[in-house]
């Protein structure tokens, strides 16, 4: 189970899947069918696959475990 804290810190959600589009990182809902949320928007694309590459060891790191992760500001 992934839960993220937003970049802007105004939602905490429980994500099902997550995608690089561009700069931004976004996350579907769980028990959505929709990319719902913004969950970080970074200065280059180059640094979106970043955070997304440190939420992939987060998670490796913590398989038998609920996960929180927060969205780095930069």
């Amino acid at each position: 189970m992934l839960w993220i804290f937003t970049q802007n810190q105004q939602s905490f959600v429980h994500v099902h899947e997550i995608t690089v589009a561009g700069k931004k990182i976004e996350g579907m809902i769980a028990g959505s069918d929709t990319w719902v949320k913004t969950l970080g928007k970074y200065d280059s694309n180059d640094r979106a696959a970043e955070v997304l590459q440190d939420i992939v060891k987060t998670i490796e790191a913590n398989q038998d475990a609920t996960v929180t992760y927060r969205m780095p500001n930069q």
